[in-house]
């Protein structure tokens, strides 16, 4: 029986110690047969870097690491190719400064090569780096976490850091694209895809394989990849729960399948299903690696809404890109792996994005919660339980009691920099009803106007208005602009409901319900 590969990066670690290897070599043979130049963004913890190291020992040729793969018969393994590997995760920038810990690396690099460098200055050594390793055999060059030096500094009170670092990226790859004949391969991968005139201006010949069909599944695990290759813990793992392999593989799709990049090909998290097995628990395990404060933080001061690319169409361009003057939320939330492609309009060109799966999305609610709301475990729970009761009772006195409990349960310095209130109660109700599994759509747009909140049970269907002041105004609001037309002909009763807030009060004041008798 196999070991697991708990956070190996190093394929030859794989083969030293009869660790379990996902052989994603047929994906990378077409890659690298396709084309030259590329760009790759996935997530932290998704395979990013054994990817790369892969790559490496393809072109350093070293076949005996292979012998279990798909290339094995594929590849001419006596053609080799010098390797020049960046690994900014490795790097001391933030110790040094990043251009200290490029000058390092580099330093490194060429002792690696048994090159003495002519010339000074990080750009000028690695265009040198190039020239010179690439002047008998082109040589490849592979940059893993390319951003790392950017995304570290996110924060409000970081951002001009984060600004050094883009321009000393950018000074770093200027001149490359000249370099093409002293190039066999070029490989990019990070998390986050800035746009190619803050950073890649030099090159804009990168191909963005991001979500490209055929290299969707080029890490993350598909469902046969883990039936395949971890059978043996599967069964133990089915054992443990008395589930059927078959329970059992639902179970770990519910939890950790759900990544997409085409919207056709669905993956599971690699880290999260190796430490399932390991472990033999069911946790969050991904998300414990790193929390999304700066997300959260980022959301309360742009008055961002999470709803907002959620569960319906969006352009390419809400997601593909962003930079540090303006960062758009749902692009980061994408590229950090919070939200994934569930399908895509090819006619459109648009995209429905929502939370991969459980892990993610009640992970990542729960902790927006915690940092709206300072209630205790206990306190949260009674107030989410009474949510939930009163919608499948229609009883809106309870359940305007408990949203008035979560409320009072944010303290008065988180709305001490909200300017829109209306959108921060909104994106409250919204997280809090979503960890619950409730059914809740936001700003639905209709012909007859947009509608703040529907929410679907079995029996009922809440057309909700959110208004600063009187509940009556956001009943009457419903009913003149029947937001609540398109629900007529369910079978659920359509339930009006109106709350009003008071911004002294903080919290809401009053609400009007009234039950829609017409069919």
């Amino acid at each position: 029986m196999k070991k697991l590969g708990l956070g190996i990066q190093a394929l030859s670690e794989f083969k030293a110690n009869n660790l379990i290897y996902v052989d994603k070599t047929k994906i990378i043979h077409k890659l690298i047969d396709d084309g030259k130049y590329y760009f790759l963004s996935r997530p932290r913890r998704f395979g990013k870097s054994l990817l790369v190291n892969t790559i490496q020992e393809l072109f350093s040729g070293n076949k005996a690491l292979f012998e279990d793969c798909w290339v094995y018969d594929q590849w001419d393994w006596e053609k080799k190719n010098p390797v020049i590997k960046l690994s900014f995760s490795e790097m001391s920038y933030r110790k040094d400064g990043l251009e200290d810990a490029l000058e390092l690396c580099l330093a490194e690099l060429a002792k690696e090569h048994g090159i003495r460098f002519q010339t000074s200055g990080y750009g000028n050594r690695f265009l040198e780096l190039i020239k010179t390793v690439g002047k008998d055999t082109p040589v490849v060059v592979l940059i893993d976490e390319y951003d790392k030096p950017i995304i570290d500094y996110l924060e409000k009170y970081q951002l001009q850091q984060a600004d050094e670092n883009r321009e000393i990226l950018k000074t770093l790859y200027a001149g490359v694209k000249d370099q093409d004949r002293y190039l066999r391969f070029f490989f990019i991968t990070g998390v986050s895809k800035f746009s190619k005139v803050s950073i890649f201006s030099d090159l804009n010949h990168l191909t963005d394989i991001t979500i490209n069909e055929d290299c969707a599944a080029i890490t993350g695990y598909t469902e046969a990849e883990v039936v395949k290759y971890y059978r043996e813990y599967l069964e133990v793992l089915a054992d443990k729960f008395n589930l059927s392999q078959e329970q059992l593989l639902e179970k770990i799709k519910d939890w950790y399948n759900g990544y997409s990049w085409d919207g056709k090909q669905f993956l599971l998290n690699p880290y999260s299903v190796i430490n399932l097995l390991y472990a033999k628990a069911f946790r969050n395990f991904w998300f414990e690696t790193g929390t999304p404060t700066f997300l959260i933080k980022h959301w309360k001061e742009t008055d961002h809404k999470l709803n907002r690319a959620m569960n319906k169409l969006v352009n390419e361009s809400e997601f593909n890109k962003y930079d540090i003057e303006q960062i758009n939320i749902t692009a980061v939330m994408f590229q950090t792996g919070y939200l994934t492609i569930k399908a895509i309009d090819h006619e459109e060109n648009k995209y429905v994005l929502d939370f991969p799966n459980k892990e993610v999305r009640d992970s990542f609610l729960n902790f927006a919660v915690e940092h709206y709301a300072k209630s205790s475990a206990d306190e949260m729970s009674y107030i989410v339980d009474n949510l939930l009761e009163s919608l499948a009772d229609n009883n809106m006195e309870c359940f305007f009691s408990a949203l008035r409990s979560l409320f009072s349960s944010i303290a008065v310095k988180q709305l001490d920099k909200v300017k829109n209130y209306e959108g921060f109660y909104h994106s409250i109700i919204y997280i809090v009803l979503k960890i619950l599994g409730v059914r809740i759509a936001c700003e639905i747009q209709s012909n007859f106007g947009s509608t703040d909140a529907v929410i679907t049970t079995d029996n009922y269907t809440y057309v909700l208005e959110f208004k600063m002041g009187k509940a009556q105004t956001a009943i009457e609001q419903i009913k003149k602009k029947r937001y609540y037309f398109p629900y007529l002909s369910n079978k659920q009763k359509v339930i009006l409901v109106g709350f009003g807030f008071d911004k002294a009060e903080r919290n809401l004041v009053d609400y009007v319900v009234e039950a829609v008798l017409e069919s």
